[in-house]
């Protein structure tokens, strides 16, 4: 029981950049202690770039991970998830977390990448 707990403990619950928090229990996002509405793709695209936070994620990788795709579509289906977690966690809030990484990918940084 004592080895399930502490398993159970040190998996990451939170995680946050800046001032912009997602936890990963309830799913909630939090920027400035204001609560957003996201859906369920937003909110797996977010929790990859959070652990991936200060390091490129490429389309290949975010496909992977939010949409459990081994391929490349042809869509813009990144590009309007990209679009639409600009919208909601960076549009009213400085600084701006979500960078484009021309030619590789995204980013969640502070500052320019």
């Amino acid at each position: 029981k004592a080895l399930g707990r502490r398993a159970a403990q040190s998996v990451a619950q939170r995680f946050s950049i800046a001032d912009l928090t997602l936890d990963l229990a309830s799913y909630e996002v939090r920027r400035a202690g204001r609560r957003i509405e996201l859906s369920k793709r937003e909110a797996l695209m977010l929790e990859v770039l959070l652990r991936n936070a200060g390091q490129v994620c490429g389309r290949m990788l975010l496909l992977e991970k939010v949409w459990e795709y081994n391929f490349d579509p042809g869509s813009n289906l990144i590009d309007v998830y990209v679009r639409r977690l600009r919208q909601k966690i960076d549009a009213d809030f400085e600084p701006k977390l979500l960078h484009t990484v021309r030619g590789a990918g995204y980013m969640l940084r502070e500052g320019a990448p």
